[in-house]
């Protein structure tokens, strides 16, 4: 019986199952990226829900993308974007932080911003490619997991940052741990990651399923994590549509609600999903409409106290 990765618990439900076969191909295709060796010769994938959490997860879990994976991606323009959303709203909460850790910092790009503040910031990352960018900028980043940095640094930082990151992990509630196994108490535990209430979920989006995401979270799946962890959720901020995400945003809604009834395409086709498109980009209105990911800042409690 398959179990929850964040609660150890066998309650869990079968949503989904997919072929190995056809995410190869659907890869391929789509990336130009053969993913053969990253499912490590499964026929199947199946996406559960953790029926206490409502975390959404991939088994089997030893197919989470490696290395080899993230620097083949890391070719494309969009994929370790340098500028985000989530980076600007965390920057805000971390002016009386001493000691910062960004855990997948890529480039370093957060790193870089921080210590521009005048923090005092690093960063861990396991795609060596990305390190050696990083290093070649001068910036405090290096080669090294999460587990090797918990242990040589117990309860070091004031804050523990990981921005889209926890959906790559197929073990969650080892990576949190050790997140707080290096946070001191009351230190910061901000995490930034897809929304799966989003218009993610009417897509059939590769990037947001195995080898790349091997889990999917939602506000309250987060909100949960209080009842795991000695941790008190403290904010949680939806990101607004962004630019390059809104012809994805208007098809994903007209593909689903068109599947529902044959009126909707009146409402939703080509030539009005232009229109669509063309409206949120140009105007206002995608600051009020909810995009992508989800930011969520906790406070790690002292369990002394």
């Amino acid at each position: 019986m398959h179990m929850s990765p964040l609660t150890n618990s066998q309650d869990v439900t079968l949503l989904k199952e997919f072929t190995s076969d056809q995410l190869i191909l659907d890869w391929k295709n789509s990336f130009n990226i053969d993913i053969s060796e990253e499912l490590q010769d499964h026929e199947e994938i199946y996406l559960y829900q953790c029926n206490d959490t409502k975390l959404k997860f991939f088994f089997p879990f030893d197919i989470a993308g490696s290395d080899k994976l993230y620097e083949q991606l890391q070719k494309f323009d969009w994929f370790y974007m340098p500028d985000k959303w989530e980076h600007r709203i965390a920057l805000k909460s971390l002016s009386s932080c001493n000691d910062i850790l960004e855990v997948g910092c890529a480039f370093g790009a957060f790193v870089e911003s921080a210590l521009k503040l005048g923090l005092n910031a690093q960063g861990i990352e396991l795609n060596l490619a990305a390190v050696e960018v990083a290093k070649k900028n001068n910036l405090p980043v290096e080669s090294m997991d999460l587990q090797e940095f918990a242990e040589k640094y117990p309860l070091s930082q004031d804050a523990i940052c990981s921005f889209q990151v926890l959906e790559h992990i197929a073990q969650p509630r080892k990576f949190i741990e050790l997140c707080l196994q290096s946070l001191r108490p009351n230190g910061k535990l901000i995490f930034c990651v897809p929304n799966a209430e989003s218009f993610l979920k009417y897509q059939y989006n590769l990037l947001d399923m195995p080898p790349h995401h091997m889990t999917q979270w939602t506000a309250s799946t987060f909100k949960s994590l209080e009842n795991i962890f000695p941790l008190k959720l403290e904010k949680v901020i939806k990101e607004p549509l962004a630019d390059y995400h809104v012809r994805s945003y208007v098809d994903s809604y007209g593909s689903h609600f068109c599947s529902i009834s044959p009126f909707w395409r009146i409402i939703f086709n080509r030539y009005t999903n232009r229109l669509y498109t063309y409206i949120l980009s140009k105007s206002g209105l995608r600051n009020i409409v909810v995009g992508q990911s989800i930011y969520v800042q906790f406070c790690k409690l002292d369990e002394i106290s």
